[in-house]
């Protein structure tokens, strides 16, 4: 051993250590060590939202993403919310245009400078599409609506990929999904907005795949931005623990599995982490779950001390040459997609679905943690929670026959081996 850090061999050649010799992806990485905590509720009441939202930051959270519509009164929902201080989301069911004024409106009854506004409003045609199998082109004027209305520092290109997560698809199908998606919308847009992008991805239990899954992103990114002779800005992503890894069965296992997918999305870069409550595959909204969930940010935070690291993995000549493997083949994906008139024109022909179809079945597996490996003997599901078979494609398919084309299907993992261990209680 030697104390010195700059040595040779005998015959001159200069010795190093071996991540140095990983490709030089430069991927970037959000400004800051620190993410933003974020956690959803869905909107029915305008004060029982409100209710929740201060509660939820009073507990920690930094970030807050709102599902709601164009028909809720958004003053209500933000009343004492000091907005300089979080990230808002608002994924808009309805007119986004509608909602954007709406929230200009409070802020200026608020008094509140428009560059103090930091976030997003989701309204995603392709995602849309995906989701239910139409294609509303209407959606697309509401984007240039948007970026007429929306504050520069606010985001409304919202590329949700992480869709194509929950329907199962793999890492580097997720990436040139989200690469073609990202390609979509500049090729209609160009330079208009092109800074407010914000993409959405999945986040998985393999931490290694998360990191480079994220960092390529970013990769892609500026690969984009260059074929289309842009300057190059950073890319905000927000990265989410979905149900799709969740059991029903031994729920506290969720605990694990959203610190996982999270330890992978924080390390990869991601600007804004959801880490779903471990019992979210039983119930929407529950108080205990949402404040575990994040209490796991702050473990990951305070006493694993990952907000005081930038890029921790860069360097790592696994999770470079793992992010080069990954940004390679999602970009022949987008070749590909591209040659068949883009991501809609792919959907419609069923290509992307027969994909991620393929990789569901191969990737399906036939032992899950705490349901059919190592299950706790005598365990009942949750009450109230049935489990039910998996529908197949053709099940699907026959179901929205009548769409213009078959929408992707989200799935569960666990979902097969949970029927099948409750149709073995029952035999027996």
């Amino acid at each position: 051993m030697s104390k010195f850090t700059h040595r040779t061999y005998p015959d001159g050649t200069p010795v190093q250590p071996l991540y140095t010799e990983g490709p030089p992806q430069q991927p970037g990485f959000r400004e800051e060590p620190w993410w933003t905590m974020v956690q959803e509720h869905l909107v029915e009441r305008e004060f029982q939202a409100n209710d929740w939202a201060l509660e939820r930051l009073k507990q920690g959270a930094s970030g807050l993403l709102f599902y709601l519509t164009e028909e809720h009164y958004l003053p209500r929902i933000l009343r004492d919310i000091q907005l300089p201080y979080i990230n808002l989301g608002l994924v808009v069911e309805g007119s986004g245009p509608a909602v954007m004024e709406a929230l200009l409106h409070h802020a200026h009854g608020e008094i509140l400078p428009m560059d103090k506004l930091q976030g997003y409003i989701n309204i995603d045609p392709v995602e849309i599409a995906a989701r239910t199998g139409y294609w509303y082109e209407e959606k697309m004027y509401e984007l240039g609506e948007l970026s007429r209305l929306t504050p520069p520092q606010f985001k409304f290109m919202c590329c949700n990929a992480n869709f194509y997560g929950s329907c199962g698809a793999s890492a580097d199908t997720q990436l040139g999904l989200a690469a073609a998606h990202l390609d979509f919308y500049l090729d209609n847009f160009g330079s208009v907005g092109y800074t407010q992008y914000w993409l959405a991805l999945n986040a998985g239990t393999h931490s290694f795949k998360e990191m480079a899954k994220l960092r390529g992103a970013r990769v892609l990114w500026k690969k984009l931005l260059e074929e289309y002779g842009l300057p190059h800005v950073p890319l905000t992503i927000y990265s989410e623990t979905a149900t799709t890894h969740q059991t029903a069965f031994d729920l506290h296992s969720n605990l694990l599995r959203a610190t996982s997918s999270g330890f992978g999305a924080i390390i990869g870069g991601a600007d804004q982490v959801q880490l779903r409550p471990y019992n979210s595959v039983v119930t929407w909204a529950d108080a205990e779950g949402e404040r575990l969930a994040l209490n796991q940010h702050f473990m990951l935070a305070y006493e694993s001390h990952l907000d005081q690291v930038s890029d921790p993995a860069a360097g790592s000549y696994f999770i470079e040459q793992k992010t080069a493997d990954l940004v390679d083949s999602a970009w022949k994906y987008l070749q590909d997609i591209r040659q068949q008139g883009g991501i809609i024109e792919a959907l419609k022909a069923g290509t992307i679905q027969d994909r991620i179809a393929h990789e569901v079945a191969t990737a399906q597996p036939s032992e899950v943690l705490g349901v059919n490996l190592y299950g706790l003997e005598g365990e009942t599901l949750p009450e109230g929670y049935v489990a039910r078979a998996p529908i197949t494609r053709a099940e699907h398919q026959a179901k929205y026959h009548e769409a213009e084309f078959e929408p992707l299907q989200p799935i569960r993992w666990a979902a097969a081996v949970e029927f099948e261990r409750i149709q073995h209680s029952l035999k027996s």
